[in-house]
């Protein structure tokens, strides 16, 4: 068999071989997938396959040189017998498992076999390497008689790469929107930073025309230098001069190069223009003629040569190709093809780097999400990997004569060498790159360098060349950042407010991290804490929304890196990083960050605990500070332990840090919904605020009064609770400051006030005010800050009031979809908006779903505030009426009697006798705690009071306790033609619409007038709502059964009174 195919010739040897060893991966994968160890040798041929693969298809199919012929025909032999002994001792996965065990025992004594075949693929892999080395492309372009005149390309390189299609593409489109005036050339240049894989694509470029185009001859030159230029073009004249044509000197050489292109087309592709400040004259050497030229470089001033075409990253299909062919990986995994995507995000989608990691990664076989895992830990390692086929060559310098394999630190060391200009030196640009590399790699703005030269003294000597006399000078910080921009070591533009702005390539970041020493590492972290604790403290007047996502991005970089590469010497929160910790805190807590505020915090308090001790001035306000941040997070009752100790530490001294503790856990009393206590607190800490004059009329009164206010609203005492509001808004409104905190603090108080009119049933003006108040903190803070979202809540509930349901739920949708991702799922204020969600899908008589979302609710506050809170017992009573409504008593029945029976509540009556009359004991005893709790804190004619009400008087209608259900139909007649008549109050954060009673007094009249008993109606009514809910929940087949049986009985009694009419 063998000898046959060996017949066919050189061509059909190497698809053989190149179709084999696919196969011969595939087997192994196979195997590798259901064996728990792969013999040595065999993993060890699993590595060399695809590179012997990828030489064979890289060969010339034309090529019938002898000695190309012999390797090649005892590969193919080696590679048959190969594939035969793998596919008989190998076990497949559709194998038993006892033929698998056998086989797996065989293929152990064949080791020896496997170390033989390995060495014989290392073998005519060298050899075929070497001759690819060897062969010059030497196409010939329609020369004359004894004139050989070829492309000139580079050879091929040894390992397959991916073809950049649309880039190919945009180069072609540039060169073919050229208007072609006599004498003019097309000129298209290639920018990117190093590792962009500018070489590979104008190679590809090439390669493609010289094929394509029978017509255009195709050369390559080395524009690194004015040298390397000038012996390429030598090079070229000595290798078309056939005819042995002596030269003089170089200039003879140059001018035969152009009398041969000047009657053809041609294509010269000058790489490695990189340094175009130090040669001027390139044009001098583009030959005259029907020509294009195609230049690659890394600096943006050769765009000025033609059209520019700028390079970024490779998109996520080139870039998962160019990874499975480097790891030999199957990326259709979902699992691999995730990791593989997070690779190439970590590597910010960079050629080079991709190209490297590749490398690693098949040299140690590793699996793609353990790469990760070593990465940040071996980065620089990684990033100097190079394979045996490496692509990435230079002549380092004019005189070298070999080329320097390049990693992608190389290449950006040998553009940071060109830095410097009029008023900058190196070493300047350098501190401000490595300054930045700690920042997040966008928005870097020239102010934070600016306010930080301003406002530190002495200026830093690195600095000081940006300033003249102490005062900023814009133009010489721009003109560094003009040469950065010009060697693609970065991006830049304007802001908004006209700031120059820096972008660094994620890559770029960890090279200039990883290119110091580990002390140095640690000297810039601690100088770019500096300047961000600098700009935040700076007197700016309001930021913009994205300057404030950029310095939070800024702060997440350096704290990162802090954690990171920090000694022991350095830790956040400790020492001179206390107060710097503590102005990052308040600024994470300020937007909405509350986690890494408590993290802030927690390092300080730590601290200051062992420093201060605690019941020192400092230890208390870092206290409060964390125990804020506890309390936007939702861990109240951490906040409250927090709190109370530090209350105990400190209630010895009648001082300002005790008031103000006492101000806090007020506070937080508020939110485990201890009302009366905290309006306690609240009304000592404001006499203690009374006696220090110098705070009477401060901010922090006035939040107190805000903070009062809302404590009265919820226990309905709205006339006190407007006053505190008004007083609140008015002490803002004298502060005279109008900075972004005072407006801020007005939008709140604003807020407020809408509360207390929603609570009063005022809900336009309640809704006017919301929709207002969130508008403002929109321009201010964000539509994804948490204060701007709870706003958006209000004014989705009060929109939810007035029956708007499709607004409601839009706005509930959006602020549950913020709180979430911004607070997590189990947030109490993510919690919060899902009920209220629940409640309006409830409303439009939804009852499946809702239930669904209730549970959902249930589950989240009883881990998050236990099942004994108010908010708790509310979803709780929700939902069972839902299953209630839905017909499903005996569910209700249970699911109630499971958490009364949990929280030890259980009342006389839900343990009552066999012969008492309650069918449903323990939602008698949920609904009736309901009522005595709404009617200590609820006026008689609440939503909430109301609908508690009817909840129990359709349990007892069920029941049979009529006496007890008329009551309470009394009651809710009573309350409802009150409310009828203005008469509104309640507590807004769950407000429902109240259910009209299926009896009223005049039903109850007329059928005690007919001698029916009212349980008789009420039995009916409720049986009616019955059916009609199990109508609702039936699937739509029998409802259309139901609807067609009931049409036809209809028709027929028509036409049966008809008979019946028409008869004499």
């Amino acid at each position: 068999m063998a000898e046959a195919l060996v017949a066919v010739g050189v061509s059909a040897s190497i698809l053989q071989i190149v179709s084999l060893t696919a196969k011969l991966t595939q087997r192994i994968n196979e195997f590798n997938s259901t064996a728990e160890e792969m013999p040595r040798a065999l993993r060890s041929i699993h590595t060399q396959l695809p590179f012997l693969r990828e030489t064979c298809q890289n060969l010339d199919t034309g090529d019938e040189s002898e000695n190309v012929s012999i390797i090649i025909k005892e590969c193919h032999r080696e590679i048959v017998d190969l594939y035969k002994t793998v596919d008989k001792l190998l076990p497949g996965p559709g194998d038993p498992r006892l033929s698998r065990a056998i086989k797996a025992l065989k293929s152990i004594h064949y080791q020896e076999k496997f170390d033989h075949a390995l060495q014989k693929i290392e073998s005519f892999k060298t050899d075929l390497i070497l001759h690819c080395c060897q062969r010059t492309t030497d196409t010939h372009n329609g020369a004359a008689p004894g004139q050989k005149v070829s492309h000139i390309l580079p050879a091929m390189p040894m390992a397959s790469s991916i073809r950049r299609r649309k880039l190919l593409q945009t180069i072609d489109r540039q060169f073919s929107d050229y208007e072609y005036e006599d004498g003019m050339h097309k000129i298209v240049v290639l920018l990117g930073m190093g590792g962009q894989g500018k070489s590979r694509l104008a190679l590809d470029f090439a390669r493609r025309v010289s094929i394509e185009s029978q017509s255009t001859l195709v050369l390559w030159v080395d524009a690194t230098t004015k040298q390397s230029m000038t012996r390429a073009f030598e090079d070229i004249a000595d290798h078309w001069n056939s005819r042995k044509r002596r030269f003089i000197d170089t200039e003879s050489r140059i001018k035969y190069v152009n009398e041969v292109l000047a009657e053809r087309k041609w294509l010269i592709v000058f790489d490695n223009y990189d340094h175009p400040d130090q040669f001027t004259d390139v044009c001098s050497f583009i030959p005259p003629g029907d020509g294009s030229v195609l230049f690659t470089s890394r600096h943006v001033d050769a765009g000025l040569l033609g059209k520019a075409v700028q390079l970024s990253g490779m998109d996520e299909g080139e870039g998962l190709e160019l990874l499975r062919l480097r790891t030999g990986q199957n990326l259709d995994e979902p699992s691999n093809r995730a990791a593989a995507i997070k690779v190439l995000q970590t590597l910010g989608y960079l050629p080079l780097a991709v190209d490297q990691a590749g490398a690693y990664i098949r040299q140690q076989t590793l699996p793609l999400p353990l790469f990760l895992q070593i990465y940040e830990s071996q980065k620089q390692m990684i990033l100097n990997q190079k394979h045996i086929y490496w692509d990435y060559k230079k002549k380092l310098d004019s005189e070298a004569k070999a080329e320097t394999p390049l990693d992608v630190l190389t290449t950006w060391e040998m553009s940071i060498q060109q830095v410097g200009s009029t008023h900058v030196t190196r070493g300047v640009v350098e501190h401000v790159l490595t300054i930045a590399a700690f920042l997040g790699h966008v928005e870097i703005s020239e102010s934070l360098f600016r306010e930080y030269a301003q406002y530190t003294r002495p200026v830093p000597n690195w600095l000081v060349c940006f300033t003249r006399n102490g005062e900023w000078e814009p133009h010489k910080y721009r003109d560094m950042v003009s040469k950065l921009l010009r060697l693609s070591l970065a991006q830049g533009r304007n802001s908004i407010t006209g700031e120059c702005c820096l972008s660094l390539h994620p890559m770029i970041k960890d090279w200039l991290q990883l290119r110091i020493t580990e002390t140095d590492r640690g000297v810039y972290i601690m100088e770019t804490i500096n300047i961000l604790a600098n700009y935040i403290n700076a007197n700016v007047q309001e930021r913009s929304l994205q300057e404030v996502r950029s310095l939070l991005g800024h702060l997440d970089a350096c704290t990162n890196s802090h954690t990171k590469f920090r000694t022991g010497t350095h830790r956040f929160g400790f020492g001179h990083l206390r107060n710097h910790a503590i102005t990052f805190s308040t600024f994470y807590m300020s937007h909405g960050r509350y986690r890494e505020a408590e993290e802030g915090f927690q390092a300080v308090l730590e601290h200051d605990t062992q420093e201060f001790g605690n019941k020192h001035a400092h230890t208390f306000r870092t206290v409060r500070q964390l125990a804020d941040a506890f309390v936007h997070g939702g861990k109240y009752l951490q906040a409250h332990d927090l709190l109370s100790k530090a209350f105990h530490d400190s209630h010895d001294k009648a001082d300002i840090e005790t008031i103000r503790i006492v101000f806090a856990l007020a506070g937080v009393l508020a939110k485990l919904d201890r009302q009366t206590n905290a309006e306690r607190c609240y009304e000592t800490a404001l006499k203690g605020y009374a006696l220090r004059k110098d705070l009477a009329q401060s901010r922090e009164v006035y939040l107190l009064y805000e903070r009062l206010a809302e404590t009265k609203r919820y226990l309905g005492k709205h006339a006190e609770a407007e006053s505190f509001y008004v007083a609140a808004h008015r002490g803002y409104e004298a502060d005279c400051r109008y900075d972004e905190d005072t407006t801020l603090d007005m939008l709140r108080t604003a807020g407020g006030l809408a509360n207390l009119l929603r609570t009063l049933g005022r809900y336009e003006e309640a809704e006017k005010s919301y929709r207002e108040a969130w508008q403002g903190y929109k321009k201010h803070l964000g539509a994804d800050h948490p204060q701007t979202t709870t706003m958006l809540t209000n004014l989705a509930i009060s929109c939810r009031n007035q029956s708007k349901f499709e607004d409601a739920e839009i706005y509930l949708e959006e602020s549950l979809k913020i709180f979430q991702k911004s607070l997590g799922s189990d947030h109490p204020d993510s919690l919060r908006a899902l009920m209220n969600l629940s409640i309006c899908i409830d409303k439009q008589g939804h009852y499946r779903e809702a239930e669904i979302k209730y549970r959902e609710v249930l589950k989240g506050r009883e881990k998050k505030l236990g099942l004994e809170h108010p908010y708790t017992r509310r979803t709780i009573e929700r939902l069972a009426h839902m299953l209630w409504m839905q017909g499903h008593h005996d569910q209700a029945e249970t699911l109630v009697r499971k958490i009364l029976n949990r929280i030890g509540r259980a009342s006389p009556e839900y343990n009552s006798s066999p012969t008492s009359r309650s069918t449903f004991p323990a939602l008698t005893t949920l609904y009736t705690e309901a009522r005595k709790r709404d009617q200590s804190k609820l006026a008689p004619d609440h939503v909430d009071a109301l609908e508690t009400c009817e909840c129990l008087r359709l349990i007892y209608i069920k029941q049979g306790e009529h006496d007890k259900a008329k009551e309470l139909t009394e009651q809710i007649q009573k309350s409802t033609t009150q409310t009828e008549k203005g008469s509104k109050a309640g507590k807004p954060d769950e407000e429902r619409k109240s259910f009209t009673p299926a009896l009223n007094e005049k039903e109850v009249e007329l059928s005690t007038q007919k001698g029916l008993s009212v349980s008789n109606t009420a039995t009916a009514s409720n049986s009616v709502q019955d059916l009609t809910t199990r109508f609702r929940n039936t699937s739509p087949a029998i409802k259309l059964v139901l609807v067609l049986s009931t049409g036809t009985l209809l028709w027929y009694l028509w036409l049966h009174r008809l008979v019946i009419l028409s008869t004499p």
